[in-house]
């Protein structure tokens, strides 16, 4: 009596050995792309959160005749106050990165896209408002800010 393996069975154990080695190599592939992606739109949604409280810190405490945008119902991608520290707050063409006077307040990961201040004018007894808004990695943010007397 003969012990061992057959040529059909080593064949067998050899092709479920590589199909199961394929498979985790696969797996393993998947895994690292997904943590890297996830890694990538955390740091897009930390970025726009970033930036939407700078537009919020940069309209706080501003007196009505202190932000130069277009007239009230019109808008504009530039916003200007008389706040001492901001300026202008902006976003820079080439690069999509967001700007306060010339210092760059977003990094190189992230692009803003559509950057658009909009002036909404006092009614009854709402007092005029700064509707911004953007769009980073297709997912748009926004944020109004009403300017007290």
């Amino acid at each position: 009596m003969q012990r061992g393996f057959t040529l059909v069975e080593v064949i067998i154990y050899i092709a479920l050995l590589a199909f199961l080695l394929g498979s985790g190599v696969a797996a393993s592939f998947y895994i690292v792309d997904s943590a890297e992606k996830n890694k990538s739109d955390v740091n897009a949604e930390a970025e726009a959160h970033f930036f939407l409280r700078k537009i919020e810190w940069a309209l706080t405490d501003v007196s009505p005749g202190g932000i130069a945008l277009p007239s009230s119902g019109n808008s504009g991608n530039v916003l200007q106050t008389n706040k001492n520290i901001v300026g202008t707050l902006r976003i820079d063409s080439p690069s999509g990165r967001g700007r306060i006077n010339d210092i760059e307040i977003t990094n190189d990961r992230v692009t803003i896209q559509n950057l658009n201040f909009d002036h909404i004018a006092a009614a009854g007894a709402k007092p005029e408002a700064i509707h911004a808004s953007f769009t980073i990695n297709g997912k748009t943010y926004e944020t109004t800010r009403y300017i007290r007397k």
